[in-house]
């Protein structure tokens, strides 16, 4: 009977175990199913209290790309795809006194032409200053001009680069009240017309020589362009045929060309021709190791030198802010060539800057300034 009663509660006792179990093991699945209804639930109520959560702007995208884009395209500008003579090594750090034309860096709207080719910044370390220029004064004093040009008071000069496509705007550049030289590209549709009005209202002409950048091919110079695979010969012709339509231009200055004009056998090559024609080279600087000098000055052509360019960034206070900049280099080294671009922001600029310039600083014409060298 002992045993019996034993074997019966211990029966009980198991079938209490089990109803223990199943309690035991149901707790968790209603515990995590309680727990995603009230998510869901608090969801629902945030969505009905705040509305949904709002997208990525577009805007943001597009300019994470465009920032990735500029960093891919400052490391292809060092290259040189043609198998010539490779760009100047960058420092993202380093000051950018250098230029290239890459895709559009910064623009605004009311431009004039629509022209694509914005110059964007190549970042390659600053060169030394030139011969012709003085130090800087360690003691902090404002250093004297060069001996050439000593005692003619500071003088700086405007060229407006890429015209070729927008006859109205070089129209308008002739009628500032001050001196403004034109560099002329060749080839293109209005290149001679252009020529010939600048010619008969007495503006100084420059042939705007479209040269291999350091992006080729990705970024193309345009027709007419010298390239660093061709030989002495090829470059000549090249830059005679280009010289023909602009039969007014006192001299040359280079379009793009950070590979071109870093490359010595084909810059002595240009100068050959520019010496048989008596014409000077104004160095556009887009390179930290350009050549231009150096070959001007063993064949005997008269040497210019950009000092600031005007609109980097498309807007008229920045480009303000950059005719100060160029003032203020022909204050400190005796003269300053500044370059700009036909765009509707430049000109309203210079119209500004007209009525506000330093009027110590004489806006002269490239043959009243005169050569470096």
């Amino acid at each position: 009977m002992q045993t019996a009663k034993g074997s019966g509660k211990a029966s009980a006792q198991s079938k209490a175990g089990e109803k223990r179990r199943v309690v035991l093991s149901g707790r968790p699945i209603f515990a995590v199913a309680a727990g995603l209804a009230l998510a869901a639930s608090l969801a629902v109520l945030a969505v009905l209290l705040f509305g949904p959560v709002p997208a990525l702007p577009p805007d943001h995208v597009v300019s994470s790309v465009v920032k990735a884009g500029d960093s891919r395209q400052a490391a292809a500008a060092q290259g040189n795809p043609r198998g010539g003579r490779k760009g100047p090594h960058a420092s993202p750090r380093a000051p950018l006194p250098f230029e290239e034309h890459l895709a559009p860096r910064e623009t605004s709207p009311g431009g004039i032409g629509g022209n694509p080719e914005v110059r964007a910044r190549v970042e390659p370390a600053a060169p030394p200053l030139p011969a012709t220029q003085p130090t800087p004064a360690v003691d902090g004093s404002q250093p004297q001009p060069a001996a050439g040009d000593a005692g003619k008071g500071p003088r700086m000069v405007v060229i407006i680069d890429d015209i070729g496509d927008h006859p109205a705007l070089a129209e308008n550049l002739t009628e500032l009240p001050f001196p403004v030289a034109l560099a002329i590209l060749p080839s293109r549709p209005r290149t001679r017309a252009i020529e010939a009005m600048a010619a008969a209202r007495g503006t100084e002409i420059l042939l705007h020589q479209p040269m291999q950048p350091g992006a080729y091919p990705r970024v193309n110079p345009g027709p007419g362009a010298l390239f660093t695979d061709m030989d002495a010969a090829r470059i000549q012709a090249i830059v005679a045929d280009n010289l023909a339509q602009a039969p007014h231009a006192i001299g040359i200055n280079n379009h793009m060309g950070s590979a071109f004009t870093s490359f010595p056998e084909g810059m002595e090559a240009v100068m050959q021709v520019l010496r048989e024609k008596g014409l000077f080279f104004l160095d556009s600087v887009t390179s930290a190791v350009s050549a231009g000098a150096e070959a001007a000055r063993k064949s005997g052509v008269p040497f210019y030198r950009r000092a600031v360019f005007l609109d980097n960034v498309r807007n008229t206070r920045a480009i303000l802010g950059q005719l100060k900049t160029a003032e203020r280099h022909a204050v400190r080294h005796g003269r300053a060539i500044a370059i700009g671009h036909p765009y509707g922001e430049t000109l309203e600029a210079l119209k500004i800057w007209a009525r506000e310039r330093d009027s110590h600083v004489a806006v002269v014409t490239l043959k009243e300034l005169g050569p470096e060298f």
